[in-house]
């Protein structure tokens, strides 16, 4: 039976096996590459959208925020102050203020319209055949407010507040994806790079 012939190793091709913690960082940079080629890139739909849903919240809040307060400047600097009448004051489907409609005399004319709103709201506790002080716009009586309101409008309201809070979640997340795209195509190219070099 012949012997299996040994081949000797030169002494410089004997290299020590790396040590534990070279293992750990190696192990660590593969899984991570792992990871980083599986995780699925945010599609470019996806980011339009969250786009388009910033844009979309804040002008919501703008259309709430602007033509109110210009109302309230309006009124402010040639308003009319007078007592009207409620003629109907309806609860919407999740029990607040709706449509309030008033009537009161412009002078030798009477006016029936709807209170305006203060950002998608209206004051709270006017029952209908009621009288309230109101301050209406000359040169447009159906731009109408309770006096209280226009001296003191409501800081926030609930339409406004909602958007408010939909503006920056929307922003920060079509920002995040943009900049996690970026980055694994990066990766992702850098690798294609490397094994193209290696071939």
């Amino acid at each position: 039976m012949a012997k299996k012939k040994r081949t000797r190793r030169a002494p410089g091709d004997w290299t020590p096996p790396p040590k534990a913690a070279e293992q750990k960082t190696r192990l660590d940079r593969t899984r991570r590459k792992f990871a980083d080629a599986r995780r699925p890139v945010p599609q470019r739909r996806l980011i339009a959208t969250l786009s388009v849903l910033f844009v979309v919240a804040l002008g919501g809040f703008l259309v709430f925020f602007l033509p109110s307060h210009e109302l309230v400047g309006d009124l402010r600097s040639r308003g009319v102050a007078t007592w009207a009448e409620v003629t109907s004051s309806p609860r919407d489907k999740f029990g607040s203020p709706g449509n309030i409609r008033l009537r009161f005399d412009v002078g030798r004319r009477e006016v029936d319209t709807t209170l305006s709103d203060w950002g998608g709201k209206r004051p709270d506790g006017l029952t209908t055949g009621s009288t309230v002080s109101v301050t209406y716009d000359p040169h447009d009586p159906t731009r109408v407010l309770t006096t209280a309101w226009v001296k003191h409008p409501p800081a926030m309201t609930l339409p406004m507040l909602v958007f408010l809070v939909l503006t920056p979640f929307f922003l920060a997340g079509a920002v995040f994806l943009t900049v996690l795209r970026h980055r694994l195509l990066a990766a992702r190219k850098h690798e294609n790079e490397q094994e193209g070099e290696l071939r």
